[in-house]
C-alpha cells in the first residue's frame, strides 16, 4: 500500500520536473546564444582594438616634405583697432600702440 501511495505521489512530480527541465533546458539554450554572440563582439573589439593599438605604435607623424611651417609675422602690416569708449593711457593718435585683450568673466 506504501508503495502505491508513493507512485501515485511521485508521479506528478516526476511529470512536474520533466517540464521544469525542458524549460530550463531552453533557457540554457537561449543564454548560450546569447553568450556567443557577446564573445563574438568581444573579439571584434579586441580586434579593432590591436589595429588601433598599431596605428598610434606607428604614429600619425607629419609627412617631412609637407611645409607645415606656420607663417610669421609681417611687420610692413598695420592693423587699425577702433578704440572706441576704451580707457586710453597716453595720446590715443600715437604712431605706435599696444592693445590689451582681456576678458573678463
Amino acid at each position: 500500500m506504501f508503495k502505491k501511495i508513493f507512485i501515485v505521489l511521485s508521479f506528478p512530480l516526476f511529470l512536474f520536473s520533466c517540464e521544469e527541465i525542458n524549460e530550463l533546458s531552453e533557457e540554457l539554450k537561449i543564454l548560450k546564444n546569447n553568450q556567443d554572440i557577446i564573445l563574438k563582439q568581444q573579439s571584434d573589439l579586441i580586434k579593432k582594438l590591436g589595429s588601433l593599438e598599431t596605428a598610434i605604435a606607428k604614429g600619425n607623424k607629419p609627412d617631412p616634405k609637407k611645409n607645415n611651417k606656420r607663417k610669421g609675422p609681417n611687420p610692413n602690416i598695420a592693423h587699425n583697432i577702433p578704440v572706441g569708449n576704451s580707457i586710453v593711457l597716453g595720446n590715443p593718435n600715437a604712431k605706435v600702440t599696444v592693445t590689451k585683450f582681456t576678458d573678463f568673466q
